[in-house]
């Protein structure tokens, strides 16, 4: 698979050249900008359903009218109460919107993701991809009745989509009730007894006799009118002794379970260890050996036991949950591996298809890495990166590169890992500023397998994670010198716990005939608001202090301490050897990047791994000790606040997150280093490693940190308030010594050391002072 996307608007316009086997590439676009043009006829709605919508003629008339008068409409309920039902039949039998209707199934996409397909059905542009102000300026000139169906966005995510296509109206389903301003919510109920008992009596097809009235009434009221709950209560009667009574509720799904053919338990053991997410009926004929498991998961779904979309089927989290307790094991993920992988791979596998299913994908990754299939999950997501970038849905490919990152991790293999890095940043590079996160995505989309332990029922929450990078030791390397087995020599201190307090980490290397001690701390930059509640999420392997021959140590991982390499001979030979303290990572394929994880309903805006969750208690989150954690843009300040708030705000809090995912890939590099180094110490290699990656990522951490001072002088000069430009002033002077520490390495070799912890200090001080002084 190959391709081209062009990204951007008319000051920043990108080649993204997408190969399976080298990766992505980013390029100066040499031609002009792509002119899209707007469809003739804008409609995609979803299928026509073979049941009629039961008991919702009034339902229909209340949103049907709520359609025409507001902008923002909303259908919340519990599940099973028929939103997604309502919704369809809306979309297909209400009035088009001025210029047409889109209906899309919105679950486990972000904004960004959904404001692509709202232009993808809209215009006629082919493998273009706006930036996030020029998709805006199509988007606004749009009069669509816009459907999403499992909207799972927050209320800032939900108002930035809606003003994205300001002049269409939404139609909207979800759990829970919109908080946001101007939404009209309208709570969908159960059925009524009439309606209920019509139902019970179209599932039997038949009528229901005078003594079975008042039990389907009495049942009807026990579970509230849900009709899937009624549904299952109907496909009792047919296959049992008659209609349950109300005591038998709490067993009824574990013995119709027990009553169905081993074809359709097999099938739903399959949906059920999928956490949620959905396949396409060929997924399922492909997965389970058979040609009809499309006629049996409609006669699950048509019973309650299975739920239908507009690309496949998917498990609801009780019948899941039962399945999977009775079999007492998931479905293999290597066969689910091997048999995505051959479906990605076709030829008549198209990008849309992949992204239509990129959450099963995720989760057969994840579920590899956990029961040791690791490579095989990484095979797949390196198989379907292209593809899922091709179809122009970037978070969901980000999402896809991190768990194929942590995949590639736990099997050892340093060129997936690498692969999945250069992916991450391709795409970084591509979307540019669209990514400003609630906290920092990272572009690795780096997953910590113990922090992303998957419920078996995932829906709709999202995963934002930020990133720590953790380093080992790189070993000296002295060509044509027989030397021992180097081995890195790591003392750790306490992890940082709290967000602008570094703990140092002791870093010892003896080399012959002298000895050098570094103490590094890793300094962590809090751009994050105070009132976030976290706590530390590290992890680091311990190693004892052992003689390696070796010079002083290198910390680019973020660390406040940094020494410059030194030069270590013998044998009348001399090379720069390099030792990174930090982080190391535990043995059993833990990642050595630690991640931080904030678990519930928000949309990741930054691209990172990304599980959907549902039915879990919401545990607390967790913030990583890591360089700099940033929030999403703010948007309010109070109305006496300096007007240069508005924009430097969200500006330093963008950068910073371009720091922190850059300084990550630094240590990365730093990692795969380490790696090939030790290959070439221990005899496995011939080669001394090259070190033009690690260079480059440096040089990368410094170019950020000008960008960063670019904005801080900016925004001094046009300062009004005293206090801001003071705050800023502060934030510029330590911005500036950090920088000019990063930019030692390039100078004379010796033993000077950088810690930049003061100022840290200092400009995590300042940036909390800006924000009072904001208003923020």
């Amino acid at each position: 698979m190959t391709g081209t996307i062009v990204i951007g608007n008319h000051n920043t316009v990108n080649n993204l050249n997408i190969t399976a086997e080298s990766g992505s590439t980013l390029t100066v676009h040499g031609g002009p900008l792509p002119d899209p043009v707007r469809r003739p006829s804008i409609s995609q709605l979803p299928r026509a359903t073979a049941e009629p919508l039961i008991g919702r003629a009034r339902d229909v008339h209340v949103l049907q009218e709520a359609v025409r008068a507001r902008q923002l409409v909303q259908v919340w309920g519990e599940s099973g109460v028929g939103k997604s039902a309502l919704l369809r039949h809306l979309a297909c039998t209400t009035a088009r919107g001025p210029e047409g209707t889109a209906y899309i199934e919105a679950g486990g996409r972000s904004a960004d993701d959904i404001a692509q397909a709202i232009f993808d059905i809209s215009f006629d542009a082919p493998n273009y991809k706006p930036s996030r102000e020029v998709l805006k300026e199509h988007l606004k000139t749009l009069r669509l009745r816009i459907y999403l169906d499992d909207v799972g966005l927050d209320e800032n995510e939900l108002r930035r989509l809606v003003d994205m296509a300001e002049h269409s109206t939404f139609v909207f389903t979800a759990r829970q009730r919109s908080a946001v301003e101007g939404v009209h919510a309208i709570q969908l109920a159960g059925l009524t007894a009439p309606a209920a008992a019509e139902l019970v009596a179209a599932l039997l097809s038949r009528e229901l006799r005078p003594d079975e009235a008042p039990v389907v009434a009495a049942l009807r009221d026990a579970v509230d009118g849900n009709p899937l709950r009624l549904r299952r209560i109907a496909l009792s009667a047919a296959t049992g002794k008659g209609l349950p009574g109300i005591a038998d509720l709490p067993g009824l799904l574990p013995a119709l379970l027990n009553k169905l053919q081993p074809q359709e338990r097999d099938l739903l053991y399959l949906l059920g260890s999928l956490s949620g997410a959905e396949l396409a009926h060929r997924h399922l004929d492909d997965l389970l050996g058979r040609r009809d498991t499309g006629a049996l998961a409609d006669g699950l779904v048509r019973h309650g036991l299975l739920l239908a979309t507009e690309t496949g089927y998917s498990c609801p989290p009780d019948v899941a949950e039962c399945v999977l307790k009775s079999r007492r094991t998931e479905f293999p993920a290597d066969r689910l591996c091997r048999a995505f992988t051959a479906w990605v791979e076709a030829r008549d596998t198209t990008p849309d298809d992949v992204a239509a299913h990129y959450q099963a994908l995720d989760v057969a990754v994840l579920r590899a890495e956990r029961s040791g299939h690791a490579r095989l999950g990484a095979a797949l997501a390196r198989a379907a990166s292209p593809k899922l970038a091709l179809s122009r849905q970037f978070d969901a490919w980000g999402s896809l590169l991190g768990v194929g990152w942590a995949a590639a991790k736990s099997a050892g293999d340093k060129a997936g890992e690498e692969f999945f890095l250069r992916e991450a940043r391709a795409r970084k590079r591509a979307i540019g500023r669209i990514t400003q996160a609630a906290v920092l995505g990272i572009e690795a989309g780096v997953l910590m397998h113990e922090l992303v332990a998957l419920h078996a029922h995932m829906a709709g929450g999202q995963i934002a994670a930020t990133m720590s990078a953790g380093t080992q030791a790189i070993p000296a390397a002295i060509p044509g010198a027989v030397q021992a087995p180097v081995t890195p020599v790591l003392t750790h201190g306490p992890a940082a716990t709290s967000v602008g307090t570094a703990h140092a980490h002791a870093a010892t290397s003896v080399g012959a005939g002298h000895a050098h001690a570094a103490h590094v701390a890793r300094p962590v930059i809090d751009m994050s608001s105070a009132s976030a509640p976290s706590h530390a999420a590290t992890h680091a392997a311990h190693a004892s202090a052992t003689a390696a021959q070796g010079p002083p140590p290198i910390d680019l991982s973020g660390s406040a301490v940094h020494s410059h390499p030194a030069t270590t001979s013998a044998a009348g030979t001399s090379h720069p050897a390099l030792t990174a303290g930090g982080a190391a990572s535990a043995k059993g394929g833990v990642s050595a990047l630690a991640l931080a994880c904030t678990i519930g309903v928000a949309a990741v805006l930054g691209v990172g791994a990304m599980a959907y969750m549902n039915d879990q208690p919401s545990p607390s989150p967790t913030v990583a000790a890591d360089p700099i954690g940033t929030p999403g843009p703010i948007d309010d300040t109070s109305a006496s606040a300096d007007p240069v708030c508005a924009s430097v705000l969200p500006d330093l809090s963008s950068e910073s997150g371009t720091f922190n995912t850059d300084s990550a890939l630094a240590s990365s590099a730093i990692d795969s280093y380490n790696t090939a180094m030790a290959s070439y110490n221990s005899g496995s290699t011939s080669t001394p490693p090259d070190d033009s990656m690690f260079l480059t990522e440096t040089g990368t951490v410094v170019s950020d940190l000008e960008a960063f001072e670019t904005t801080l002088q900016e925004a001094t000069a046009q300062a009004q308030d005293s206090s801001v430009s003071s705050d800023l002033a502060d934030m510029l002077t330590a911005t500036r010594d950090i920088k000019s520490q990063y930019e030692s390495f390039g100078g004379d070799q010796g033993s000077s050391q950088i810690d930049t912890t003061s100022q840290v200090s200092d400009l995590n001080s300042a940036w909390s002072s800006l924000q009072t002084d904001c208003g923020a």
